[in-house]
């Protein structure tokens, strides 16, 4: 039986939560050195991000897996997780003391992280019930 990470939707769903959860302490550590002079704020890079996953869930040739009965067959491999970038990313000013952290900007990319998480989150859970409800007799 298949536990859900092996699914591919769990598997995209964790990717993403992992990504979230980095943009997260990026924006934290950009909040923490609002007041540090020089500090230029970072942030994930979204788009290679996407174009990793891209890659890593786009169907070619190859991408079936074996399955190893004898001991003649060999074993597929497993593909490596999609990596985070995280990039050097100034908001829209820079005080005097060359400080490129706009807390405003911060609070906004917060937010958006919240909401991606809660619905990653929330597709997550969703995708659990539907497994639980298969898996149930009918009565």
């Amino acid at each position: 039986m298949k536990l859900p990470s092996d699914l591919s939707v769990f598997r995209l769903l964790d990717q993403r939560l992992n990504m979230l959860q980095a943009r997260q302490s990026s924006v934290a550590e950009n909040v923490a050195n609002a007041n540090t002079p020089g500090f230029v704020p970072t942030d994930v890079d979204q788009a290679s991000f996407e174009r990793t996953l891209q890659r890593h869930t786009s169907p070619s040739v190859g991408n079936v897996g074996i399955a190893v009965t004898r001991s003649g067959h060999m074993e597929g491999s497993a593909r490596p997780a999609p990596d985070v970038r995280i990039t050097s990313t100034p908001d829209s000013e820079v005080t005097m003391d060359g400080n490129a952290v706009v807390v405003e900007e911060q609070m906004l990319r917060l937010n958006q992280v919240r909401t991606d998480f809660d619905t990653a989150l929330s597709l997550y859970q969703k995708g659990l019930s539907l497994i639980r409800l298969a898996g149930r007799s009918p009565t």
